[in-house]
């Protein structure tokens, strides 16, 4: 399975904040960028959340870092690479949600389940009432407050170019931060998931939200928070 064959066009690696760096990268067919989290764990590994496939210069600056811990597969649907960077990193734990695991391990196998190990690992697992059980909301400690790392559940996206984009924006999925049309295939219940959005709105540690489709937000995450809550 050669790793050249995965990687597609893609940006930097960029810093967020100390401890925390963010990938934008790009599906074949498909208009949607995508987006890797790196986030390095209080005992000195990196923790992926939905990995990409990085070019040679991208994978060397990855790696001086410090060594790859746990890849996180957030969902079935985010699996894309997961495979590559286990053959690349066979030291890396892979783990995935308990309810993610049977769509995950028909790609690549699976050493743990976010829930039972994660909180050891200095990493929070949400579990927001509302949200089915196959994505979870992941709590980074920062040096200044905290990170909430999100999958399908909220997007950050603008507007996209060509046709395909002119349907994403159609079908609800482009132009705002906040649970999409595709999204919305992730809810079990909205009123729940709106009040666990506004709950965490009132918080005053967050520093950085980022989400698998789309751009962090770095500033105003109270607010912003609360502006996808209240769009439900």
């Amino acid at each position: 399975m050669p790793w050249d064959d995965h990687v597609l066009p893609h940006g930097d690696l960029e810093c967020l904040t100390p401890g925390l760096w963010h990938v934008q990268g790009t599906l074949k067919h498909q208009p949607l960028p995508r987006a890797m989290a790196v986030y390095r764990m209080p005992d000195g590994r990196l923790w992926l959340h939905s990995a990409i496939a990085l070019d040679d210069a991208r994978r060397t600056e990855l790696e001086a870092l410090g060594p790859i811990g746990v890849l996180l597969v957030p969902s079935g649907m985010h699996r894309l690479d997961a495979a590559v960077y286990k053959e690349r990193y066979p030291e890396a734990q892979v783990v995935c949600p308990s309810a993610a695991r049977a769509a995950v391990e028909k790609v690549v196998a699976i050493d743990a389940v976010a829930e039972d190990v994660l909180d050891d690992l200095g990493v929070r697992c949400h579990r927001p009432p509302g949200l089915k059980p196959d994505e979870l909301v992941y709590e980074l400690p920062l040096d200044d407050g905290v990170a909430l790392v999100f999958c399908d559940a909220l997007f950050n996206l603008d507007e996209l170019p060509g046709c395909a984009g002119r349907i994403a924006g159609w079908m609800g999925s482009t132009g705002f931060f906040g649970t999409t049309f595709i999204g919305r295939m992730f809810l079990a219940d909205k009123a729940g998931w709106k009040g666990w959005l506004l709950d965490q709105s009132n918080r005053e540690d967050v520093r950085v939200i980022h989400v698998a489709h789309g751009e962090p937000i770095t500033r105003d995450c109270s607010r912003r928070l609360r502006e996808a809550g209240e769009r439900l």
